[in-house]
C-alpha cells in the first residue's frame, strides 16, 4: 500500500519522538530542539545544562536547524535553561525561553539521556518563578501606571487602574497581536504584556466601584489624552543567566481629568 502523504503536525511529531529516542539512546546526554514563537528552528541561541548542587555550566549554541547537544555529562542534577536576545525597535530585549512542559522544569539526571526542547513564548506564566506577584514571573513585559503632577487626589491600592491596550503594528515576533484589558490595584503593575507598540487608555476605579476616565500620557511632563501611545524598553548588557521573566517595561501616566 503506497504511503499517504505526511502532513506537518505529523511529521514534526514525528520527528520530535525521533530525537527523543536519540536522545535516550546516549548515556549522560542532554539534546534538544529551540524554536520561535511560530515553531520554526532558531539559530545561535544559548542554552545552559547547570548542575543543581555544584558550580560550573555547560554552554552550547543552537545550530542551523535550532538543535543542540550536551554530552559527556556525569549522572548528577542539572537544570537546563536557554535565553534569546530579540532586535526590535532599536532596542535588545531579553528572553528567557519556556520548556513545553512544566514538569521538565525541575531538575534531571541524564543518565540514559535527556531531551530539553524550548520555545520563545511571548506571554504566560513561568513555572519554577515562585512569586505570583512578581513581573519576573512572566514572559511577557510590564507596564507602570504613574499618577503625574500634583493633584487632589490620589490612587491608593483600594483602588483599582484599569488600562486598555490596543497594539500599533506587528509585535516583537512579527504576529499581529490582540487587544488586552489589565485591571490592576491602583499603585500595582500590570505585568505579562507581549512586546509590542500599544494604544493605551485608563479608566479610574474606586473602592465603591465607580468608574472615572483618565486622561495619560507617555511622558510625565508630556500631553495628556484620552489614550497615549507606549513603547516598552529593552534591556543592557548580556541576555544569559537571569532566571526571571519580564522581558520590557514601558509606563504610562495619568491624571484625573
Amino acid at each position: 500500500m503506497p504511503m499517504k502523504k505526511m502532513t506537518k503536525t505529523a511529521l514534526l511529531s514525528f520527528l520530535t519522538l525521533s530525537v527523543a529516542l536519540a536522545a535516550a539512546g546516549k548515556p549522560g546526554t542532554v539534546q534538544g530542539q529551540v524554536v520561535d514563537s511560530h515553531g520554526k528552528p532558531l539559530e545561535g541561541v544559548t542554552v545552559w545544562i547547570k548542575p543543581v548542587v555544584t558550580t560550573g555550566v555547560a554552554e552550547v549554541l543552537t545550530d542551523e536547524k535550532g538543535r543542540y547537544e550536551v554530552s559527556g555529562l556525569p549522572p548528577v542534577g542539572y537544570q537546563a535553561y536557554a535565553w534569546l536576545g530579540v532586535r526590535y525597535q532599536g532596542q535588545k530585549f531579553c528572553y528567557r525561553l519556556a520548556l513545553p512542559k512544566t514538569s521538565e522544569y525541575n531538575p534531571f539526571v541524564p543518565k540514559d539521556g535527556v531531551v530539553r526542547n524550548f520555545q520563545w513564548k511571548l506571554s504566560g506564566r513561568l513555572p519554577d518563578w515562585s512569586d505570583d506577584e512578581s513581573e519576573l514571573g512572566y514572559f511577557g513585559g510590564s507596564l507602570s501606571p504613574l499618577q503625574g503632577g500634583f493633584q487632589d487626589r490620589w490612587a491608593t491600592n483600594n483602588d483599582q487602574i484599569e488600562l486598555q491596550l490596543t497594539p500599533i503594528g506587528p509585535l516583537i515576533d512579527g504576529s499581529a497581536g490582540q487587544a488586552l484589558t489589565k485591571t490592576i490595584p491602583g499603585r500595582k503593575v500590570a505585568v505579562d504584556i507581549p512586546i509590542g507598540t500599544y494604544k493605551v487608555k485608563a479608566t479610574f476605579i474606586d473602592k465603591n466601584g465607580q468608574r472615572e476616565a483618565l486622561v495619560v500620557a507617555d511622558d510625565q511632563n508630556g500631553s495628556y489624552g484620552t489614550d497615549a501611545t507606549i513603547k516598552f524598553k529593552g534591556a543592557s548588557g548580556s541576555c544569559t543567566g537571569g532566571y526571571g521573566g519580564s522581558a520590557g517595561r514601558a509606563y504610562i501616566y495619568w491624571r484625573f481629568k
